[in-house]
């Protein structure tokens, strides 16, 4: 019975988790190889704000007396809430070294002309 559970959970962690990062990943690829930079800074914004609005609510919804334990739950949340933050932001960086790199290069090859 216990595995059962152990696998529905892991399905609805893949459903409801990695495949919509994978899917905004996808997104971030695209919106970082845009000319201007803005694009592909608004998901990992948005992801960052995702986080810390869950786990203020978490935060503030704890009840009972205040003790540390209680601080570290809404600290795990908030990391593994940046998980697409971090993937984001990694995509966007190399997205946009490749990009200026070409850039620089197609500068290049102008002034040679």
């Amino acid at each position: 019975m216990q595995y059962m559970t152990t696998l529905i959970t892991f399905f609805m962690l893949f459903f409801y988790y990695a495949l919509p990062t994978g899917l905004l990943c996808l997104l971030e690829y695209f919106l970082s190889k845009l000319e201007s930079p803005w694009p592909g800074r608004v998901l990992p914004i948005l992801s960052v704000v995702h986080s810390l609005c869950w786990a203020l609510v978490v935060l503030f919804n704890m009840a009972g007396p205040a003790s540390p334990a209680l601080f570290l739950i809404p600290l795990a949340m908030l990391v593994v809430f940046n998980i697409p933050t971090l993937l984001f932001l990694l995509i966007y960086r190399n997205t946009r070294r490749r990009f200026t790199e070409r850039r620089a290069m197609d500068r290049k090859d102008i002034q040679d002309l």
